[in-house]
């Protein structure tokens, strides 16, 4: 009975080493003041965590918060200019219409007093919907 040995093949290459799957697949990297780095350290120690790990939850945790959106205070002069405009409006319906009585005037203002917000609300939001905003996608 012989003992026959089959030598390897003479180019053959190492058996791949089969990684695991990797999800963080990018670095972040970032300077900070000797204050800010210490504050992260403490933070990161009191969550018993790695100062990488308790950075990568704090952006994950950013990322994952609800969206509010800011209401804006509007421009004193375009908010001027607008209400100057207004009455203007206003004060030439009435010179001009000369049958309407005043408290159809004032109806008429009224009735824009009630809707303007909505009217208002409802284009920012169309505009809104064009450009929607990370919000941490997953």
């Amino acid at each position: 009975m012989s003992n026959h040995r089959v030598p390897p093949p003479l180019f053959s290459e190492p058996p791949a080493k089969i990684e695991e799957p990797s999800f963080r697949a990018k670095t972040l990297a970032t300077r900070l003041p000797k204050a800010e780095m210490e504050a992260v350290e403490a933070a990161a120690s009191a969550a018993n965590k790695t100062c990488s790990e308790w950075l990568r939850d704090a952006a994950i945790a950013h990322l994952n918060r609800p969206v509010r959106i800011k209401k804006s205070t509007p421009d004193p002069t375009l908010l001027a200019e607008i209400v100057g405009l207004r009455s203007i409006v206003v004060n030439l319906l009435a010179a001009v219409a000369v049958d309407l009585p005043k408290e159809t005037i004032q109806r008429i203002v009224t009735q824009a007093d009630s809707v303007k917000q909505g009217k208002a609300d409802e284009i920012l939001r169309r505009l809104e919907d064009q450009v929607k905003p990370y919000a941490g996608e997953k």
